[in-house]
């Protein structure tokens, strides 16, 4: 069986792909990856071959231009930046369409793989007539980031004598039960597998520690549209609370964050999935790949989601709600009350008790290897062929 994988262009869309990617592989099937070319060296390094279906391109670029390059203010209500987000993967669908529908006519896939905001992988599923797996990122999304999505892309959906984005054939769900959002359809439940690009584990993580140890993160995109300030103000702050603290931000951005310092162990790119066991918190913008990763090391989380990605503030609310975080909203965010809140996740241990259960939910579904004998059965495939 053929396999196609395409998502967009960044860490937090790819990576949670990646096992599944090698559920397939390693069940015998061949997996090629389809995306900008920019993913190429995070494909190549997670050990996928790569087609590039459109030349390289940041994110920010169809996030903050409209299709002219004209400028985007950003919006800070949830429901405009929710139709902004949509908008913005619509312009990266219309850029990758071509492409990705160039290399299925050549590839000549038996299925196709792609997480939900790569809206040029259903329109080539359905132009070839094959199936298409939608896989979830995170804690899911609100669906009504499509409806400006399929808005943007009219004119290629018009062109292709398409009237909507086509509806996948199947739907993989890696959130837990118990943060699933009240109504709408769930897909098929898949454990959340946690992938970090190749990294070195810091001998750090298993030596013996006097003081708790805090995680420090606001991902990838935030603190290069400018949110270097923010997070050093928190590098500055949270020391008062007697911690070790690690603080996981791009290379290039650590020299914005100044002298570091002492309670700082390390700072730069981290292997989340390496280091976090070593964690006893995380405080994090609520990105779908951070809050998967502290769900899987058991840590209660403190949530101060950015005003960048609509997502974000409805996963904090759901993990809020469940007893295993503490949210912070409004900007821009207070270094005090972000100790303070800090200090009471550390101290009551209830929001332990609560992260160690969620792990174990998370631990008791299905694994990415159990659902390939689905994919196979959509492909009318026999296994390993």
């Amino acid at each position: 069986m053929r396999i196609l994988v395409s998502t967009g262009p960044s860490y937090g869309l790819y990576c949670p792909v990646v096992p599944l990617a090698w559920a397939l592989r390693a069940a015998g099937h061949d997996v090629l990856v389809a995306a900008p070319e920019s993913l190429a060296p995070v494909a190549n390094g997670s050990g996928m071959p790569f087609i590039p279906t459109y030349g390289p391109m940041h994110m920010r670029e169809v996030m903050a231009h409209d299709r002219q390059g004209n400028p985007i203010a950003f919006a800070r209500e949830e429901p405009r930046m929710l139709e902004q987000a949509g908008r913005g993967f619509g312009r990266l669908a219309a850029r990758t369409l071509p492409g990705l529908l160039d290399v299925a006519e050549k590839w000549k896939p038996d299925v196709i793989v792609a997480e939900p905001h790569t809206y040029a992988a259903g329109v080539v599923a359905r132009l070839k007539g094959i199936p298409w797996i939608e896989h979830g990122v995170g804690l899911g999304y609100f669906r009504e980031m499509d409806k400006s999505g399929a808005d943007e892309l009219t004119p290629e959906l018009t062109e292709l004598g398409l009237g909507a984005l086509p509806e996948p054939d199947l739907a993989l769900e890696p959130c837990p039960a118990s943060l699933l959002p009240a109504g709408g359809a769930h897909g098929v439940p898949m454990r959340y597998v946690q992938y970090d690009p190749p990294a070195t584990v810091p001998s750090w993580v298993f030596e013996a520690r006097e003081r708790p140890r805090l995680l420090l993160t606001l991902g990838t995109v935030a603190p290069a549209a400018g949110g270097a300030r923010v997070l050093k103000d928190l590098v500055n702050s949270l020391p008062a609370l007697g911690v070790e603290l690690l603080v996981a931000v791009a290379d290039d951005i650590v020299p914005e964050l100044g002298p570091l310092p002492d309670a700082v162990l390390a700072a730069g790119f981290l292997p989340l999935a390496s280091v976090l066991p070593s964690c006893d918190l995380v405080v994090h913008h609520c990105g779908g790949g951070s809050t998967m990763a502290a769900i899987l090391a058991g840590l209660p989380q403190l949530l101060v989601p950015q005003p960048i990605v609509a997502e974000q503030y409805d996963s904090a609310r759901r993990v809020t709600a469940y007893g295993s975080a503490r949210q912070l909203v409004g900007q821009p965010i207070d270094p005090e009350a972000v100790v303070e809140n800090c200090r009471a996740l550390l101290e009551d241990e209830s929001y332990g008790v609560r992260a160690r259960a969620l792990r174990a939910e998370v631990a008791a579904m299905p694994s990415p290897a159990s659902v390939v004998p689905v994919i196979e059965e959509l492909a009318g495939v026999r296994p390993g062929r």
